[in-house]
């Protein structure tokens, strides 16, 4: 046998490799077979293991209480007095592990042990069951997983966002593992070195080309021209009364759409969701390098781009007699549709950039302390360094824009009854006034305050899936099943009885979908019928389009003089050369229709008068 010193942990296994000579008839040293014999330092017999004619591996775990110091152990071969000394140093545990003395080994220490979490001192590895993140705090320090740190601090954290849910095996120094979707650092915030944030989605990819950003550039811009412009074109707006609606649920089920289910939807239904809630809706990698603080800061600057669109047309209709004449009165309708499209997505962000998460620090000289850190990338402290710049602009969004939007909203009712009367508010109030048309117009007057109580029932259910993930579907269901009830209540809050069919339908779909996400526990199942429900959506959604469109068509000249040429055309080729079926007439009868008698021309003259009237 080859003497050399080993360094083990508590736990690990002293190993030896062992071969036997002995000497033949003729004098040569031949491997041989026999008994070998392990003691320790007091000379007791710890262990004897028979050995055949080749070399063995002989492994012997001394079960330790203390670490921190030097011993031997020395192997004899049967009975003879030559014998081998093997010297061992036992190590300190590593960081994430700590001295079990009835067991004698290295187990998980109490920063990093909780239900099913399991720690193996032979290959360092830490094992638990998903949706969990443990690692150290300052996870950008290489440091090796053997290695015995003094300043470390570990985070035992519960990850619902990036982390896999499926059972992992990982080191301390390689938590990536842990993590899904291309994902590491602390807490699976950030991507991994060398990937990016993805628009469209949390997941993280490569990027190939750092040209393309400005290519990106100009296809927001230019989309949201184009959006605009289709609004205009077809009156996609709230002044008609169908999309309020729509609206709540396409703003909902993006809300909701990782709660419903993991997979996701189909990538078509998803797309169209996407767009309607002002979402790229497709991955794409925006620029090199980007992260989700980046991102949140492109969250809030395209729906601001989109007002300044609409902003500046409206500037421009009122300067321009041509492009006012071109817009119709569609301008301020399409502001008013994109401020109420835009609040649930800048509303979500605000929620985003303010959602703290407090973890414990377990460090390895026994001080237990608290950090803030910001939910959605734990790599930045919350309210410091970068993250500070982006909360405060967060706040300056909810206080101008957040808070007086929901109250103008859902009291407009009480403002134009009681302030407008008053002079200083008067002037204020002309202002406003088109806006507020725009959003109560299809209402039935004493229900004007329903788009209100649509935006203010969205916070409730946006806060429910932001903290409460696991009973967000039962609020859900209750507040469509509140919004569905009190309309049936009223009596329907829209003028027209298309508008009361139409939200009712996409309530129910609602109810639906909550309904069958809580019944139901096999994802399969799920994800089938969240596919059905979408799909019902997007059609419901395309027939209003066409809905839209064929009453821009209507109100058009050219239109009606093309329906009236068309109709005219069939009644002339209708009409038959001889009516045999018209029953003769007398010579009176005629001479009446040729010259009316004067009660005729009375009832006519009357007739006319009312219609003037009207």
């Amino acid at each position: 046998m080859r003497r050399r010193d080993q360094h083990i942990y508590p736990g690990q296994a002293l190993k030896f490799n062992v071969a036997l000579f002995g000497f033949n008839y003729f004098g040569r040293r031949n491997l041989t077979d026999g008994i070998v014999q392990l003691y320790d330092s007091t000379n007791f017999l710890l262990n004897q293991t028979y050995i055949p004619n080749t070399c063995s591996l002989i492994e012997y775990m001394p079960k330790l209480t203390h670490t921190g110091y030097q011993s031997y152990l020395a192997l004899s071969f049967s009975k003879l007095l030559n014998h081998i000394i093997s010297f061992f140093f036992v190590k300190e545990c590593p960081v994430g592990f700590r001295l079990d003395k009835s067991q004698g080994s290295c187990t998980c220490s109490q920063s990093v042990s909780r239900e099913n979490v399991t720690c193996d001192i032979n290959s360092l590895n830490i094992t638990h069951n998903g949706l969990l993140w443990i690692g150290t705090y300052h996870t950008s320090t290489p440091f090796d997983a053997s290695a015995t740190n003094p300043n470390a601090c570990i985070i035992n954290e519960d990850c619902l966002l990036y982390c896999s849910p499926n059972p992992v095996t990982f080191k301390l120094n390689d938590t990536h593992t842990q993590c899904v979707d291309n994902r590491g650092q602390r807490m699976c915030g950030s991507c991994r070195e060398g990937y990016s944030l993805l628009m469209g989605s949390n997941k993280c990819g490569q990027c190939h080309n750092n040209y393309m950003m400005i290519a990106w550039i100009a296809l927001f811009a230019v989309m949201g021209v184009l959006l605009v412009v289709l609004l205009i074109a077809l009156n996609l707006t709230v002044s008609v009364g169908t999309l309020n609606g729509l609206f709540f649920y396409a703003n909902i089920v993006k809300l909701y759409e990782p709660v419903f289910s993991r997979k996701g939807a189909l990538p078509v239904l998803s797309q169209v969701i996407s767009w309607i809630n002002l979402d790229f809706g497709f991955e794409i990698c925006f620029y090199n390098g980007m992260d989700s603080y980046a991102k949140q800061w492109l969250q809030f600057a395209f729906p601001l781009y989109l007002w300044i669109i609409i902003i500046i047309i409206i500037q421009f209709c009122k300067r321009y007699g041509k492009i006012s004449r071109l817009m119709g009165s569609h301008a301020v309708p399409v502001l008013s549709t994109l401020t109420f499209l835009s609040y649930t997505k800048l509303v979500r962000n605000i929620v985003i950039v303010l959602h703290k998460r407090e973890v414990t620090l377990h460090c390895t000289n026994e001080s237990v302390r608290s950090v803030s850190l910001w939910y959605e990338d734990p790599n930045l402290e919350y309210t410091k360094g970068k993250h500070a710049g982006l909360f405060g602009f967060a706040l300056l969004v909810s206080v101008f824009f957040v808070i007086p939007y929901t109250l103008f909203l859902l009291l407009n009712h009480f403002y134009e009854k009681y302030l407008s009367n008053f002079k200083v508010f008067r002037k204020l109030w002309s202002h406003f006034k088109p806006i507020i048309d725009a959003y109560s117009g299809p209402m039935k007057d004493k229900y004007r305050f329903w788009p209100g109580l649509l935006l203010v029932a969205r916070i409730p259910v946006l806060l429910t899936v932001t903290f409460l993930k696991n009973e967000s579907c039962v609020l859900l269901l209750a507040v469509a099943a509140i919004i569905l009830s009190l309309s049936f209540i009223f009596g329907g809050v829209y003028r027209k009885k298309l508008n009361n069919i139409i939200e009712f339908w996409f309530l129910l779909n609602l109810c639906i979908m909550a309904s069958l996400s809580i019944a139901f526990t096999d994802e399969s199942k799920v994800l089938i019928w969240y596919n059905t429900c979408l799909s019902v959506f997007i059609f419901s959604f395309i027939l209003i389009v066409f809905y839209h469109l064929y009453l821009q068509l209507s109100h058009m000249k050219c239109y009606d003089a093309l329906i009236k040429k068309l109709l005219k055309k069939q009644d002339e080729d209708d009409e038959p050369l001889l009516d045999l079926t018209e029953p003769h007439k007398t010579v009176d009868q005629q001479r009446r229709e040729i010259v009316p008698s004067s009660t005729d021309v009375r009832l006519s003259a009357c007739r006319e008068s009312v219609v003037e009237l009207f």
